[in-house]
């Protein structure tokens, strides 16, 4: 086991953290949780010609996130939870918001 500074064996030195900083690891060497969000928006124009010629009542609904998704907050370069010698290594702080539903109704005349 350990590392090789002369072999190009891939796992020899990818993760040497024997030496102070970051570790061996690259830039978008691992990925980290995917991103899953359906946005969606639904609206009824409703004219109203008896009270003046151009007067309508409009309702509208969008919903973000429809699915109600959990996405995790992504990793950041230099976080501490993307480097190895971390005990939370690769565990995300936190989620992003779940489902939100906004209504509207608006009257133009």
């Amino acid at each position: 086991g350990g590392t090789s500074p002369t072999s190009n064996i891939v796992g020899t030195n990818f993760f040497k953290i024997s030496s102070a900083g970051p570790p061996g690891i690259g830039r978008n060497s691992f990925r980290g949780p995917g991103f899953f969000s359906t946005d969606a928006s639904v609206s009824k124009r409703f004219s109203l010609p008896f009270l003046h010629e151009g007067s309508a009542l409009e309702f509208r609904g969008y919903a973000y996130n429809l699915f109600n998704q959990l996405n995790l907050i992504p990793f950041q370069f230099g976080d501490n939870d993307t480097r190895i010698e971390n005990n939370n290594f690769g565990r995300p702080t936190g989620a992003l918001a779940g489902r939100s539903i906004e209504l509207q109704v608006r009257f133009s005349f």
